[in-house]
């Protein structure tokens, strides 16, 4: 697999209308076949401009627009589109709250529920803050429209397929940050930062940063929308400053509440050998982002049209 590195340039990323900041992306080069495309893609908005990778417009990153304004992917709908210098809309510049301050039962899980593409540490126990974003590849933004406003956390378009006669893929010309043509086409996703402060002085987000899950054991949520794509298009990951765990196959995401486990996610859950991967576990003491991730593959296109809502941290 090649080794994990930091990009603050390559993909673009659509952001919800509550701040303005940009994407870093982890991605790790590789040359797997059918659905890995993007395998190891992640983005995070940070308060960093970007020129050509992830941008927001707005709120978190989303697919098209995360950071000082995204010039190649549309505007989200639901959500005007803004700059790396646009406030924070509902989140407090005090920053996050104490554990044991705000909402959300210990026992039921924890929810996490986003106002206009940001989760405000003062709703939630946990104190998880941070935005709530889309993201995509140079080709499948073009079509991606996304719904941050409220507490909906939606995309809609078409992931690419991964297209190995294209100009990028036979003349090794990649978009940075991508390496090989399946990062080039590595689809779409929504994401969720877990540990991101405002910074006071512009009411703007910050670096995303580690976030302590020990205490939980994994997270729930609910997918629904016209087109959820099937469960091999579709993977749940989980992301640190330098690695990403993702669903293992036999984990499977459908329409309706899901469940994941630390220990269901692997590194390169596409790939799982024997003995298995290493799992989540080894990271959640420094976790960063949440990702639902719609994959690519090189037979077709495909198209999607989903919402996760209900996101709920689940305590050990």
């Amino acid at each position: 697999m090649g080794l994990w590195r930091l990009f603050a340039t390559g993909l673009t990323l659509l952001a919800s209308n509550a701040l303005g900041c940009s994407g870093k992306v982890i991605t790790a080069s590789e040359n797997e076949t059918d659905g890995k495309a993007g395998a190891s893609q992640s983005v995070r908005p940070t308060g960093d401009s970007q020129t050509s990778g992830p941008q927001n417009a707005g709120g978190g990153p989303s697919a098209s627009s995360v950071g000082g304004g995204n010039a190649s992917g549309p505007s989200h709908a639901g959500a005007s589109s803004g700059g790396a210098g646009s406030a924070v809309a509902g989140a407090s510049a005090a920053g996050a709250p104490s554990p044991g301050s705000g909402s959300g039962g210990l026992l039921e899980g924890v929810p996490l529920t986003p106002f206009d593409g940001w989760i405000d540490g003062f709703s939630n126990v946990l104190a998880v803050q941070g935005a709530v974003f889309s993201a995509a590849d140079p080709t499948s933004v073009e079509t991606m429209r996304s719904d941050f406003s409220g507490a909906h956390a939606c995309i809609s378009g078409t992931a690419a397929r991964v297209d190995l006669t294209s100009l990028p893929c036979t003349t090794l010309m990649y978009t940075p940050p991508a390496t090989d043509c399946y990062g080039e086409f590595w689809g779409a996703m929504i994401g969720m930062n877990l540990n991101q402060a405002i910074i006071a002085s512009s009411l703007t987000a910050g670096e995303p940063m580690p976030f302590d899950a020990s205490a939980l054991k994994g997270f729930s949520f609910e997918l629904s929308g016209s087109i959820v794509p099937a469960p091999r298009d579709l993977r749940f990951q989980v992301v640190s400053a330098s690695r990403m765990f993702c669903n293992l196959p036999t984990v499977k995401l459908h329409p309706g509440t899901n469940t994941v486990l630390f220990t269901d996610l692997v590194e390169r859950c596409f790939a799982v050998t024997a003995p298995m991967n290493a799992s989540a576990v080894a990271v959640q003491s420094a976790l960063e982002t949440l990702a639902w991730q719609v994959l690519t593959n090189t037979t077709s296109t495909l198209p999607y049209d989903f919402c996760v809502s209900n996101i709920r941290a689940l305590p050990k």
